[in-house]
């Protein structure tokens, strides 16, 4: 029996280094193909390929250096991590051209790269993007999050989306940087809600940001399980992939201690439907 090959786009993080874990529990065989955008190894990784951003280019670039150093375009499952795009004011205030941009980023790769290597299995990363905290801040990121449910429901059985939870992260820092800078200069009733808790909190403002995340969070999924709340971990992602390989479901969402899968849309405000 053939070694799988598996291709992960961005695979330093926190998600693609929970990534490679969940391959290594469930297929210890493999070959782990990681890409970065940044000229330093991958850990626990097979391969590197260095210098690759999420853009147009982004395929051949890749099918040229595995040309080059030998390897098969065949791939056994393709996970893609980016995510990247304007935030700090609400979704459904996204202008068509911070869309574009953060598609181009968070989905349009994705999408060219599994047109060209044909992978059994496609995933990438979600999150709660309805829930009212999310909403007032997380600008066109919220749309191209929408974008994803919608692409993996296109074809299920090919395409799987691990939901996860709040987690720290260089996307989140990176989020909290902007929100604190967009809070000082907005009228939204939820932003301007979220600077009063702040402002009253004493913390620093990337702690703060990921207890409100996390206070929203349990509000919104506590009632539905037994065992109390606690906040995502890279643990947690791992089990989702872990589990997004191996299930016949769209989604597998993470939350804490919580997993459960998803057949459906989430319960969105009809406004999604104009983008």
């Amino acid at each position: 029996m053939g070694q799988n090959q598996y291709l992960i786009i961005g695979g330093a993080g926190e998600a693609g280094q929970s990534a490679i874990t969940a391959i290594r529990s469930i297929d210890p065989s493999s070959f782990i193909i990681s890409t970065t955008t940044t000229n330093e190894p991958v850990s626990n990784s097979d391969l590197t390929l260095f210098g690759k951003r999420a853009e147009p280019g982004l395929t051949n670039s890749i099918v040229e250096d595995l040309e080059r150093l030998g390897r098969s375009n065949q791939i056994q499952a393709l996970i893609y991590t980016p995510a990247l795009g304007e935030v700090g004011f609400p979704i459904a205030e996204s202008t068509n051209e911070q869309i574009k941009d953060t598609l181009g980023i968070c989905l349009d790769p994705m999408v060219d790269l599994e047109k060209k290597f044909q992978p059994k299995l496609t995933v990438a990363y979600s999150a709660f993007y309805w829930l009212s905290h999310t909403l007032a801040f997380y600008g066109s990121m919220g749309i191209a999050k929408y974008k994803a449910d919608l692409w993996a429901f296109e074809n299920p059985s090919k395409r799987r989306l691990v939901r996860a939870g709040t987690f720290f992260s260089k996307s989140v820092r990176g989020i909290s940087i902007v929100l604190q800078r967009t809070m000082k200069k907005t009228n939204h009733p939820d932003l301007l809600n979220l600077k009063s808790k702040f402002e009253s909190s004493n913390e620093k403002f990337m702690d703060f940001f990921l207890s409100y995340a996390w206070e929203h969070e349990k509000e919104a999924f506590q009632n539905q399980f037994t065992t109390p709340y606690r906040p995502t971990v890279r643990e947690d992602l791992t089990r989702g992939l872990t589990k997004a390989l191996q299930s016949q479901s769209p989604i597998v969402t993470v939350l804490g201690d919580w997993t459960w899968e998803e057949s459906a849309m989430p319960t969105l405000p009809n406004w999604f439907q104009q983008f």
